[in-house]
Parts: C-alpha cells; sequence; structure tokens
C-alpha cells in the first residue's frame, strides 16, 4: 500500500524546488488577481473534485486582476478594476480550472489551466500543475505554469490592454511557450475540500518566464546577430 504522507511530502518537496528554480530566472511577465468567486463541486469519487475561480461582479465579489510587463523594455501594466467583468462592451474576463485529487487530509494534488482576457480580446493562457495544503483556516495552491502563450487575437494591435487603464506588448523576443511559477492562489475555508462551496474571495500572483528552450534560442540569435555584425 502506499504511504500517501510520504508521497505527499515527495510532491511537495519537487513543485518547492521547481518553484525556487523559477524565482530565480528573470521574470517576464505578472498577474495579480483579486476577490475571484473560488468553487469546489466534489465528483462521486470522495478522493476527486475540482476548483474554478472567475472574474465576478455580485453583491460578494468584485474581481480584478493586473498583468504587467517587467523585462524587456518597454515595460507596462494592464488594470482591469473592481467589477471589470460586468462589462457587456468589451470581453475581458479571468479564469482559473484546477482540479482537486487528495492525498491526504491536508493535502492534495492538482492540474488545470488559466485564461486571463484583455479589453479586446487578447489572451494569456497556459496550464497549472501543483499541490494544495492547509493552514491557518485558508487553502493554497502552490505549482508551476506550462505551455504559457500570449495570444494576439487583435492583428493591428499587439499590446494587452487593461479595461480601467494601461497596456503592455505582448511581442516579446524570446519564443513562446513561456512557463512560471503559480506563486499563490489563495482562500479562506472550513475544510479541506470536504463538501461543495462557491463564491469564495480567491488571489493570487503569477510569474512568467521563458522557457530554458526559448532562452537558448534567444541567445543563438544574439549571437547570430552579433556574428553578422563582426563580418560587416
Amino acid at each position: 500500500m502506499i504511504n500517501r504522507f510520504r508521497v505527499s511530502a515527495v510532491v511537495l518537496a519537487a513543485v518547492a524546488g521547481s518553484m525556487a528554480a523559477s524565482a530565480s530566472a528573470d521574470v517576464i511577465y505578472t498577474l495579480s488577481y483579486h476577490d475571484l468567486a473560488g468553487s469546489y463541486t466534489q465528483s462521486a469519487n470522495p478522493l476527486v473534485g475540482s476548483f474554478s475561480a472567475v472574474a465576478v461582479n455580485n453583491a460578494n465579489l468584485q474581481s480584478a486582476y493586473e498583468a504587467s510587463r517587467l523585462d524587456p523594455a518597454p515595460t507596462g501594466q494592464a488594470e482591469f478594476e473592481a467589477g471589470f467583468v460586468s462589462n457587456p462592451l468589451n470581453p475581458a474576463d479571468f479564469q482559473i480550472n484546477v482540479s482537486v485529487i487528495k492525498i491526504s487530509g491536508t493535502v492534495a494534488t492538482g492540474t488545470g489551466d488559466f485564461t486571463a482576457t484583455d479589453r479586446d480580446g487578447d489572451v494569456i493562457n497556459g496550464r497549472i500543475s501543483g499541490v494544495w495544503t492547509t493552514a491557518g483556516g485558508f487553502l493554497f495552491f502552490n505549482g508551476n505554469l506550462s505551455n504559457v502563450r500570449l495570444n494576439d487575437n487583435n492583428a493591428a494591435d499587439g499590446t494587452f490592454d487593461g479595461t480601467e487603464q494601461g497596456d503592455f506588448s505582448i511581442l516579446h523576443p524570446a519564443p513562446q511557450p513561456f512557463v512560471g511559477s503559480n506563486v499563490q492562489l489563495t482562500f479562506g475555508i472550513g475544510n479541506f475540500f470536504r463538501t461543495d462551496f462557491s463564491d469564495r474571495a480567491t488571489g493570487g500572483t503569477m510569474q512568467i518566464i521563458p522557457s530554458p528552450g526559448s532562452m537558448a534560442l534567444l541567445g543563438l540569435g544574439g549571437l547570430a546577430i552579433a556574428s553578422r555584425r563582426r563580418g560587416r
């Protein structure tokens, strides 16, 4: 029989190591989200369920988020005001979906995806994988991002535009897809996924970095440019 607590320790160590590696790399984009509506649905299998966090504007929660470009210049920030999702004039949105596969009474693994949509339909999306834990009445998801892509759905635009203010270029010298870490996804709840729940205020931050492969290609591109310049 598998020792679930031992497995959970191994999983947590692996995630911590990969997040440390992400943190040591240059962060190129960040996403910070606030007051998303977190919901959980238990499947017929008591060890498996699904979690989602979506932007809403209701009596309890007015979701907001910020997306930023940090490196290289030009930098910028796109801001989405509280309750932005209710504006019928644009498709701006933010959604996260993550599975819950319980290892013990306080640890679970999860995989899923996220999608951030700007004012005119451009999208930042990717895959999520990591570990759920609990402490002090809060649930936490810490993990990694993969296959992160910035999709310019408005070909004449090239920017990710906030609904309140600001924008930044989504044209990056490092080839896509990117990777990164889901630094934190947090919300308060009295139990560890024992029953269904909804409308839990959920917030967190994602850091996006170039993948090792894309950085290698970027380096080769720089060498090629330098070689051409020397040959002139």
